[in-house]
Formats: structure tokens, sequence, C-alpha cells
């Protein structure tokens, strides 16, 4: 198991991995404090810090300072054209928007280097490969 998801109330979840926790939507007990990013923001913030990695490994390698970097993200939210004409359709993210901001002068070459490392995003990738998500039960623990 890498990553451990728990409910803790109303929409509020939990996710730990490596000690690090991460909480997404609002709980029942009132403590907003506790309350996080809705998953599709952590989705979308997940796929602008693995760009963020690719894009400062790139500038690391060419001498590009990138220590100010910032990626503004925005997303398009749709409905799924998959399925049969009788199912409802389903609200899915149809497209997300990276701007990188770096206050170095770079030229078209490194501009086009960038663009390249900041696509080659492990789940960017993932995303147009049409990855599989498998979810299965697991014994109750009483059985």
């Amino acid at each position: 198991m890498e990553i451990l998801v728990r409910y803790e109330s109303g929409s509020r979840f939990a996710a730990t991995c490596k000690g690090y926790t991460a909480t997404t939507g609002r709980g029942e007990d009132g403590n907003e404090s506790r309350d996080g990013m809705w998953p599709a923001q952590l989705f979308e913030a997940a796929i602008g810090m693995c760009m963020g990695g690719y894009v400062a490994q790139f500038c690391k390698e060419h001498d590009i300072p990138y220590q100010d970097m910032t990626i503004e993200l925005s997303r398009r939210i749709g409905a799924s054209s998959s399925g049969a004409p009788s199912e409802p359709k389903r609200s899915v993210t149809s497209r997300i928007d990276a701007k990188i901001r770096l206050g170095a002068k770079l030229s078209h070459q490194q501009e086009q280097g960038l663009l390249a490392a900041a696509d080659n995003c492990h789940i960017t990738n993932s995303i147009r490969e049409g990855m599989e998500i498998i979810c299965s039960l697991a014994q109750a623990k009483n059985q």
C-alpha cells in the first residue's frame, strides 16, 4: 500500500503517505482548519507540482534561475461523452490549463525545452495514455 485514504466526517477524507497527510473536503465537526481542497483541486495541484518538478530539473540542468517559479492552474469542467445514450452524463475535468511563470528571460529554444519538460510530467503522461483504474472491495475485518 502506498497511500491510505481514511474517511473522517462529512465529505472530509485524509490521505496519508510517507508520514505526510493531505486533507480534502469539509467535515461535519465545524473544524474549518481541518478542511482541505476538494479532490478535483488536489488532482489539479498534483499535476502542477509534477510539472514543476520536471521544469525545475530542466532549469537546473540549463542554468536557468527558477527559485521564483509559480504555476497557475485552472480547469474546465464538462460532461463525459462515453457510455450508452440512456446513461446520464458524468461531470469530468475536460481540460487543465497550466501557466508557468519564471522571472528569467528565456530564449525561444529555452522556452521550447521548458515546455517539453513540463509536458513530460508522469501524471500528464498517465492521463494521456488512458490509465486504467481498477476498484475492488476488501473483505470486512469481522468475516
